[in-house]
């Protein structure tokens, strides 16, 4: 026992006064738990037969016993037998390192000045067992330090072990249901992990109705998760646009859930409330530092609050989040734009894909800087773009803003008045390169096509003008042709 861990169960030898039999019975019932688990083996004279060497049965079981449990009393101390015989041993033993005295204090009594004083004694402070409110209470105080004491000796990992093995030994049913139990709820809550990492990487996009299918299963799988309920709950609300109110009782019901916070912020946003809106996408992103729409929130108002230098990082943070989601880099690439950082707009236009805005906008400031074959090349790849049936299907829920002054812009929302800005912005590109016959024909037929929409189109495009104008002098003259002969008069 001295240099290694005893094993279970460890053997316990009990001294004791038989004139304390009633304490002792009243012990060894509290004692029972830990030999069901396997953890000790207690043994006390009564145990010994009819038949057996009384004497020989005591010794043989003191010599194997890895903890000896003296239960002390007045009577305890007055024995002869206790004192000198079994007391002796004990103590041999423990200074060999083969057992371990733990003295049970059951009665007051002047134990402090035995043999054995110099052990730990239970219960608690040494408080008799009698002395408690009942014995019980006493003697439950004993066993959970004698509990402790099998541990110290043999370790937390091989008495966990025994406790288990025993309990599965009782109730073998029990536990094979607990078990297959446990392992259907284990691979349910592995399942609805799997689907909220899947909604919750669309929420962090804004692709709420996208995110609902995934979320819907992982409801039911999680039953529990509240980030799960309110996760569900910001897709819903998210894809069916709801209003004010919906919004702001879902936040009250889940103020934690940052998803709803975006819903907030961005409902904010619509009612010109740009202060606000801010505050609930910064606290979104406190929140949850991967939430895209935050950031993109974030520089979006910032953008409209004229600070530039503070937007960029928002929107850098929403693309290093969302590399895939168009409108994250188009933002970027257009406020880039705006600042005459047309290097780096450029940079981030080009690797949108098969973003037809993103083509449009890259043309105008190929036309700013004079390149006219690369201007219409990227208008006529917005014009293909926009019948492809992919793309068509993307943007069908997608509405531009396109600028007309500086502080003012329009809406093109149906795809048809898509198509007609783009055919206008090529047929402005072939007029610049001189090719006046072809865009006077485009020109004619975008506008009959869109006839609803002429003003609109025609201020957008004589805002373009304006700006060609006034940034490449070579083209100026032209700008003014275009104007003055489609639009009906200078800017």
């Amino acid at each position: 026992m001295a240099n290694s861990r005893p094993a279970l169960p460890l053997r316990l030898f009990v001294s004791y006064s038989h004139r304390d039999d009633d304490l002792r019975e009243r012990f060894l019932v509290h004692l029972d738990p830990m030999r069901r688990e396997g953890l000790i083996a207690p043994w006390h004279d009564r145990r010994i037969t009819a038949g057996t060497e009384w004497v020989g049965a005591i010794d043989e079981n003191l010599e194997a016993a890895d903890l000896i449990v003296l239960l002390v009393s007045p009577d305890f101390l007055a024995s002869d037998y206790c004192n000198d015989v079994e007391m002796k041993r004990a103590l041999e033993r423990v200074k060999s390192g083969e057992a371990r005295i733990v003295p049970v204090i059951l009665k007051p009594c002047d134990w402090e000045t035995s043999r054995f004083a110099g052990f730990e004694a239970l219960p608690k402070d040494a408080k008799p067992v009698v002395d408690w409110q009942t014995s019980d209470h006493g003697l439950v105080d004993a066993v959970q330090g004698l509990r402790r004491v099998v541990v110290e000796l043999c370790g937390p990992g091989p008495v966990a072990v025994r406790v288990v093995k025993a309990a599965v030994r009782r109730r073998v049913w029990r536990w094979a249901v607990a078990c297959v139990l446990l392992a259907a709820l284990g691979l349910a809550w592995a399942a609805g992990r799997s689907q909220l990492g899947e909604g919750v990487g669309l929420l962090n996009k804004g692709q709420y109705a996208e995110a609902l299918p995934a979320l819907k299963r992982a409801r039911y799988l999680m039953v529990f998760s509240g980030r799960t309920r309110c996760a569900y709950r910001a897709a819903e609300l998210g894809a069916a646009r709801a209003g004010e109110q919906a919004v702001a009782e879902a936040v009250s019901a889940y103020p934690e859930c940052a998803y709803l916070r975006v819903l907030r912020g961005d409902g904010r946003v619509f009612r010109g409330d740009l202060a606000g809106a801010l505050a609930d996408y910064r606290d979104a992103v406190r929140r949850e530092p991967g939430l895209g729409e935050a950031h993109f929130g974030m520089g979006n108002v910032l953008d409209r609050l004229d600070q530039p230098d503070s937007a960029v990082p928002e929107y850098e943070a929403a693309v290093r989040q969302a590399p895939d989601v168009p409108r994250y880099r188009h933002d970027l690439a257009d406020l880039f734009f705006k600042s005459g950082a047309y290097d780096r707009a450029v940079e981030q236009y080009e690797r949108m894909g098969e973003f037809p805005l993103a083509a449009l906008d890259l043309a105008k400031i190929y036309r700013l800087q004079g390149r006219l074959d690369e201007a219409a090349g990227r208008d006529e790849d917005a014009i293909r773009w926009l019948r492809e049936p992919s793309v068509v299907s993307r943007e069908e829920g997608n509405g531009w803003i396109v600028e007309v002054s500086p502080l003012k812009g329009v809406r093109l929302g149906p795809i048809e008045e898509k198509r007609c800005y783009a055919d206008l912005e090529l047929a402005m590109t072939r007029f610049l390169a001189g090719d006046e016959r072809w865009a006077a024909q485009a020109v004619a037929a975008g506008f009959e096509k869109c006839s609803s929409r002429r003003k609109e189109l025609s201020d957008i495009l004589r805002w373009e003008l304006h700006r060609l104008g006034s940034e490449n002098a070579k083209l100026g003259g032209r700008s003014d042709q275009f104007a003055g002969r489609f639009l009906g008069g200078g800017f």
